[in-house]
């Protein structure tokens, strides 16, 4: 009698170890499903924002682009033809005699621009030529 007691008493204790480390694996694996759900939640939202930002700014550069048509149409009826080749902005006015040639620089926030003195335009060069 005492030794199916004691053996009761150790297949309870076994049991209850495995119920807890069953319990314990599966509160693990809940856990990180929920944390999985989380950051899968958290990044597709991250997407969804880049997406609409992308979208935003592509309407922008359109816009951006138009205007300066419009600015390059507008110099070109008063004789001035503009010419965007990259980082180089260069100008000639009709008669061809001056142009002025400009690179475009990246420009530094607007505490350290006033410091540096950068200025990204460049000298202009002019033909004169007497007719």
């Amino acid at each position: 009698m005492q030794d199916l007691l004691s053996l009761t008493n150790l297949l309870i204790t076994l049991a209850l170890i495995a119920g807890a480390f069953v319990a314990y694996h599966h509160g693990f694996a809940r856990t990180a499903d929920e944390v999985k759900a989380r950051v899968i939640s958290a990044m597709q939202h991250e997407i969804d924002t880049l997406k609409d930002r992308l979208t935003t700014l592509e309407k922008e550069n359109l816009r951006l682009s138009q205007i300066i048509g419009t600015i390059r149409l507008a110099l070109q009826q008063r004789g001035l033809h503009v010419t965007i080749d990259g980082e180089l902005v260069s100008i000639h006015d009709q008669s061809g005699f001056c142009t002025q040639a400009s690179r475009i620089i990246e420009k530094d926030p607007p505490a350290q621009a006033a410091s540096s003195g950068n200025n990204p335009i460049r000298p202009t060069h002019c033909r004169n030529e007497e007719v």
